[in-house]
């Protein structure tokens, strides 16, 4: 793959790896269990990247598996333009893939069967009746039909049928008849192993259960994991019309999206600078009713919004704006303007548009993550189709979380159409099934907290805080992890040379690990075993009685070929070019070594389990230490650049400590869009300025007024507390609220013990204070005593204070038991081993906090 998977995207792709061989087996030992596998990945998941892993590796094989020989990769869907958009993904994503056949896009197919290794895509217009490859003629030999049976019969579970956005075709059209890809999937001759990929599957899911003729599996992707990866904003901004009435102000919203598109395009401009970037161009999308584009009232309506676009928008012109109608054709506007018509899966890369006139299009499969103003003229009945629309805009251009500027983290709706209660239907789209698997939270009105010039020095410390990255579920090869960080630390001119200073380290520790088998007589045995082959023998007579009893001859030696198959294998375990790496430095190194033997050498170290292990922690360790050995450089790096030196840090098999906390730029919270719905902005602005119980001072990040608003609950009780407290402390200088989440967070590790696997705790509060000239950092989190992870989390903060206590002031995680709140002091090593001592011998977090916890 070219393109780096993310954790949550390789725990996909290996799942639905084995999800399909498993489905193979069950249908080569039974060909009545067939297996439908349901991929359901929300918006932004990169369900194109996984798959394509997944197909890679079925036809290739990878470091972890064999090919499959003979896969055939079927991939549907009922949208032409978004097949051409996926294929193109597909050979972007990877350097092996190559060969990829579109069927139906006006060549001809006529072909008995599918051929091995090679991915066809097809759209269900192409196999519709009146299609010419769905009929025989004079030039159709084989319909469709016939070549998907002939298929099956040839290489039956070797077949696998990927449709795509699966939830809209598995069912039964109305009054019985099966779809397109209802008769491809469940057709006379059944596909094996069908594949149904959907951001909502829950009407997938109940067409396969009323099948009732496979066998179900489901790989989930998370929504939370796709949200916290950064690949999607964070918010969404909707925002209705201020009242109903006989007046729908269309064109006064057409413009205040425009001058949000314009704004978007300013802090775009500036963060490039910054970082040393290309800008994005952000684009407006403009969603107008599902009508006749040749009917007069709506070619009228086009042509007022196109005139208030380009009154607002200084510099632009028409040949900036396309739309994407099912027309397909120009719209003459007059007075020499007309619209062109473009293909929704080309816009992303027209970097020259900048409007997009969409009806319903785009509503699905479609992405442009560059479109993040969105503008609906429809009716406030179809909800559905702009909660659908919103659905596909929630990409993050650059595929990250922006830390420097939270309003690049969101998207706007403007609904001039709806009224406020009738824009929580479309809230409620979001939390349901139908709005494309957007995840974002929906938000009303942004507040937006930039860090004062004294509260300079209080973010230096923050940027400094030990904070941890916690490990993968899916552990890189750490080998892999070194090369890239090799690549990246070259290529910045960092450390050059690296990635040959990562081999060279490579093959003196594999010269270590040959020289400890060798002293202790295992070496050669080893290189025996990998060499030879065991062949079994029974000596029988023509009647079949049994002369000779079985005999096993051994040490048969392979030949050249067999060799080489098993340095393949060896090469799967010393991953990443490693083997080969070895290999040629052992036939450089003596002139006298013959190549085959030093494959049989390479063989025996990689096939050897304890050696795959010390390879794989040397690698880490060089890894870690090159990290740390650089981590003031790469903090100086754009954010970008950094994100990448951050992912690999992330793929230790440890939590590892990140390079640095990010402090730049601002913050934003947000009013949520369920609360008073009855006030416009600016009164619930009002109301929350109003509200002085509500607003603290002395934050890192403040309002316009030196405040943060901390909206209240039913449940912060303790935390109200602990600000009152600590804001009393003459020698306060500021207090951070630790956010859950993202490079901003003050994160410590602990192991989750119902799991085995990491888990992330982040303290509720960092506070900073001004001791002898010296700012120091404490943290307190309060939380209540019934969580169940509290022991738990109470080891985490052992392991932190033990290793970081000299970072802080204090670390205390409180809780209140009979009204008391009570403290305990982490950062203090005497309390550390009584606290140990307690929860090694199985006592409650109440105990310890009651016998040594002491008074907030």
């Amino acid at each position: 793959m070219k393109f780096q998977l993310l954790d949550f995207q390789r725990v996909a792709a290996e799942t639905l790896i084995t999800e399909i061989k498993k489905a193979q087996s069950r249908y080569d030992n039974d060909p009545d269990l067939r297996t439908a596998i349901v991929l359901e990945a929300a918006t932004g998941a990169g369900k194109t990247v996984i798959a394509t892993a997944v197909i890679e590796q079925l036809i290739f094989g990878s470091d972890f598996t064999e090919p499959i020989e003979n896969t055939v990769i079927l991939w549907v869907t009922n949208d032409p333009s978004l097949n051409a958009q996926t294929a193109r993904k597909m050979q972007e994503a990877s350097e092996r893939i190559n060969d990829i056949r579109v069927i139906g896009q006006g060549a001809a197919f006529d072909e008995e069967s599918f051929e091995p290794g090679v991915i066809y895509f097809l759209n269900t217009q192409a196999a519709s009746v009146s299609a010419r490859i769905a009929k025989k003629s004079d030039t159709q030999a084989f319909t469709i039909w016939e070549t998907i049976a002939n298929t099956v019969d040839r290489i039956g579970s070797r077949f696998v049928v990927i449709v795509d956005e699966a939830h809209y075709g598995v069912g039964s059209r109305a009054g019985g008849s099966p779809t397109v890809i209802n008769k491809i999937v469940n057709g006379d001759t059944p596909i094996p192993v069908f594949i149904g990929i959907s951001a909502t599957a829950e009407r997938l899911n109940k067409a396969l259960l009323a099948q009732q003729s496979r066998f179900p599996r489901a790989v989930k992707v998370p929504i939370g994991a796709v949200r916290d990866s950064g690949l999607v904003k964070d918010r969404i901004a909707l925002a209705p019309a201020a009242h109903t009435g006989d007046v729908i102000a269309d064109t006064t919203f057409v413009r205040l999206a425009v001058q949000k598109t314009l704004e978007y395009e300013r802090r775009w401009a500036d963060y490039a600078q910054k970082q040393r970037e290309n800008p994005v161009r952000p684009a407006l999308v403009v969603q107008l009713p599902d009508r006749k584009t040749d009917d007069q009232d709506f070619k009228t309506l086009i042509r007022t919004v196109v005139d208030a676009i380009v009154e607002e928008w200084p510099r632009l012109i028409t040949a900036n704006i396309v739309h994407t109608f099912a027309e397909h054709t120009p719209i003459d506007l007059g007075s020499k303007r007309v619209v062109r018509y473009m293909p929704p899966q080309d816009i992303q890369d027209a970097v020259d548009v900048r409007v997009v006139l969409a009806k319903t299009a785009i509503t699905t499969g479609w992405d442009c993550p560059r479109a993040e103003v969105l503008v609906s003229l429809r009716a406030s009945s179809d909800y559905t189709p702009i909660a659908q629309l919103i659905g596909r805009i929630v990409r993050q251009p650059l595929a990250r979380r922006i830390a420097s500027d939270e309003t690049l983290n969101r998207v706007h709706a403007y609904l001039p159409r709806f009224d406020r209660k009738t824009v929580m239907t479309v809230v409620g789209q979001f939390s349901g099934a139908e709005a494309a698997g957007a995840t974002s939270e929906i938000v009303r009105l942004p507040l937006e907290y930039s860090s004062p010039d004294g509260m300079t020095d209080a973010l230096a410390v923050l940027a400094r805080l030990p904070s941890y990255v916690v490990p993968a579920q899916a552990t890189t090869p750490q080998v892999r992890r070194l090369h890239g960080l090799a690549n990246l630390l070259d290529n910045d001119g960092i450390r050059p040379g690296a990635f040959a200073q990562a081999t060279n380290y490579l093959n003196d520790r594999l010269d270590t690990e040959a020289a400890k088998l060798e002293a202790g007589g295992e070496l050669e045995k080893k290189r025996t075993e990998v060499s030879s082959a065991s062949i079994f023998q029974i000596l029988t007579s023509i009647d079949g009685s049994v002369i000779d009893g079985e005999q096993t001859l051994v040490g048969t030696r392979l030949d050249s070929k067999n060799v080489d198959d098993v340095f393949r294998r060896a090469a799967r375990q010393l991953k990443d070019g490693t083997a080969e790496a070895y290999w040629g430095y052992l036939v450089d190194k003596d002139p006298d070594e013959d190549p085959v033997e030093a494959k049989i050498t390479v063989a025996a170290l990689a096939l050897t389990p304890q050696v795959v292990v010390n390879i794989d922690a040397a690698a880490a360790s060089l890894a870690d230490d090159w990290l740390k050995a650089h981590a003031k450089t790469i903090t100086m790096l754009p954010e970008g650049d950094r994100e990448r030196y951050e992912r690999l840090n992330a793929e230790s098999k440890e939590p590892v400590q990140r390079l640095s906390i990010a402090t730049e730029g601002t913050i934003e919270d947000a009013v949520p869009i369920t609360r008073d719905a009855d006030l416009d902005d600016a009164q619930l602005l009002r109301k929350i300025h109003d509200q002085v119980e509500n607003r603290w001072p002395k934050h890192l990040y403040q309002d316009a007024e030196g405040l943060y608003w901390k909206a209240s609950s039913n449940t912060d009780g303790l935390e109200r507390a602990v600000l009152a407290s600590e804001l009393s402390d003459p020698q306060l200088a500021a207090w951070y609220r630790n956010p859950t989440g993202g490079d901003r967070a003050v994160c410590i590790p602990y192991r989750d013990s119902g799991t085995g696997k990491w888990a992330r705790l982040y303290p509720d509060f960092v506070f900073f204070f001004e001791v002898k000239g010296e700012i120091k950092a404490s943290i307190v989190d309060p939380h209540g005593i019934q969580l169940e992870d509290w022991a738990d989390k109470l080891r985490g903060y052992l392991d932190y204070a033990e290793r970081h206590s000299d970072a802080f002031r204090a670390i205390f995680p409180l809780t209140e038991i009979d009204g008391k709140e009570l403290i305990l002091a982490m950062h203090d090593a005497k309390t550390r081993v009584k606290v140990q001592n307690f929860l090694n011998a199985g006592e409650s977090v109440e105990a310890i906090f009651r016998a040594y916890g002491i008074n907030y």
